[in-house]
């Protein structure tokens, strides 16, 4: 399957964070992050459009990979290189209603503190961090995740920088090794995540 990848519209954010909030509401790291079951995917879907529009869609991008027909199939969000400003953290304010609603007050404090590994773990220098990636239902098992993270990879390679990211599953870890990322350690949290890193490219292979 090759499906065309562009870059999601403001409109296309809740469809993507949907498909998010579907493939990863099991995820254990997610679990550490989210806790709590009623209205788990709604709750979910809340955060994630939270994220996507106060992160990756400000300071990155959001890669999305459709069928044919036009229907999201899956979604790789990243947040780019520079440096946040005072609109990306007024952006996160605003952003911070839904994310409450989706947490729950009690459980703030908590994820708040999980959060700050996150941070801990990424590299210093300038790099991309891909915050997340997930493949809708419809298109599991049929190399959508993989058409995104080349597609971004290789213009993270043209620009000669690093990227980073977290593994929540030996599954995935083992997907991310073959595309150049390599363990750097593991996250602080119950769930104890691989954070990965890929070197930026060599001249050769940024071509």
């Amino acid at each position: 399957m090759s499906p065309h990848i562009d870059t999601a519209s403001h409109a296309d954010i809740p469809a993507c964070a949907r498909i998010i909030a579907r493939a990863l509401h099991r995820d254990p790291v997610v679990r550490d992050i989210v806790p709590g079951e009623e209205d788990r995917i709604e709750r979910l879907t809340l955060l994630y459009t939270a994220e996507l529009r106060s992160g990756p869609a400000r300071t990155g991008t959001i890669d999305i990979a459709r069928s044919e027909d036009g229907a999201i199939l899956g979604g790789a969000a990243w947040e780019g290189p520079r440096r946040p400003g005072l609109g990306d953290r007024w952006q996160r304010l605003r952003a911070l209603p839904l994310q409450v609603r989706a947490i729950g007050v009690r459980h703030l404090g908590a994820t708040l503190s999980t959060l700050s590994h996150f941070g801990a773990a990424r590299p210093r220098a300038r790099h991309w961090y891909l915050a997340d990636i997930a493949v809708g239902d419809r298109a599991r098992g049929l190399g959508v995740g993989s058409a995104l993270l080349t597609h971004r990879l290789a213009a993270i390679d043209r620009q000669g920088l690093p990227a980073h990211l977290e593994a929540t599953t030996p599954q995935s870890r083992r997907l991310y090794e073959r595309f150049g990322f390599q363990e750097t350690g593991r996250l602080g949290i119950p769930s104890r995540p691989a954070a990965m890193t890929r070197p930026p490219a060599t001249p050769d292979h940024a071509q």
